[in-house]
């Protein structure tokens, strides 16, 4: 997957599709029942972006980044549970910098 970039001074939402996971499960009904998001400083910095408005609808997932401090890297993740018990993880690497 590319790095998404965002600029120190932006809050911007990041989203996942989820449905062709869901789709490969070999069940129609399945579907995102909980959805927790989380972010690591891929590139060692002490200070971590905050996360606000974590949503989810039946297939897809998206959060809000803001805070993010200039030339790091940073591992967002987001962990989600489904109707048929399965529990599976998606990240995006984010790169802050000016744009």
């Amino acid at each position: 997957m590319a790095t998404q970039l965002i600029d120190p001074d932006e809050i911007l939402d990041f989203a996942l599709d989820w449905s062709s996971f869901l789709d490969g499960s070999g069940s129609p009904t399945d579907q995102i029942t909980g959805s927790s998001w989380f972010v690591d400083p891929a590139s060692g910095s002490p200070n971590l972006p905050q996360l606000n408005g974590g949503s989810f609808a039946p297939s897809s997932t998206a959060v809000f980044l803001s805070g993010c401090e200039r030339g790091q890297i940073y591992l967002l993740t987001n962990r989600v549970d489904t109707v048929r018990g399965q529990t599976a993880e998606r990240s995006i690497t984010v790169r802050c910098e000016d744009r």
